[in-house]
């Protein structure tokens, strides 16, 4: 039962390509099987949020063809899977339909693997250098400000 363990963590990370990779174990459980459908679908949201987090908060307009070759739906679904997942409070956004783009402002807090505390303690040094140099920015500006 160690794939069923597998299937399980693959399916928390919206990984499409690795649970096709263990569809022949899983497929063999009939419960798996006969939900065969929704336990896509649950990957494909979750592969949706985790597209989300790993982008930049200042970068999270996403392209429907992006999406798609995420969570391995054909661009006429992305539509559809964005709306189920702000329907869920999966994400907030906004979809846009003439421009193919998703524009996501949040993404519903989870559980963390120590790859995403690394990733989310970057952004947060990043962040905080930006700053910092816009207080040094301002602090220069001061004298200027105050003689005008």
């Amino acid at each position: 039962k160690q794939w069923y363990q597998r299937r399980v963590a693959i399916t928390a990370g919206g990984d499409m390509n690795k649970l096709e990779q263990l569809q022949p174990q899983w497929s063999q459980q009939p419960d798996l099987a006969r939900n065969e459908v929704a336990l896509k679908q649950k990957c494909a949201l979750l592969g949706l949020m985790e597209l989300t987090f790993n982008k930049a908060s200042s970068s999270r307009s996403i392209p429907f063809s992006e999406v798609a070759a995420a969570v391995k739906l054909p661009v006429d679904e992305v539509e559809l899977l964005v709306m189920k997942a702000i329907s869920l409070n999966l994400v907030r956004g906004s979809i846009d339909e003439c421009d193919k783009v998703v524009n996501l402002t949040w993404v519903q807090p989870r559980v963390l693997d120590l790859s995403q505390i690394k990733e989310m303690n970057k952004r947060i040094i990043e962040w905080a250098e930006s700053v910092e140099k816009t207080v040094q920015d301002v602090e220069r500006q001061i004298p200027e400000l105050l003689c005008n």
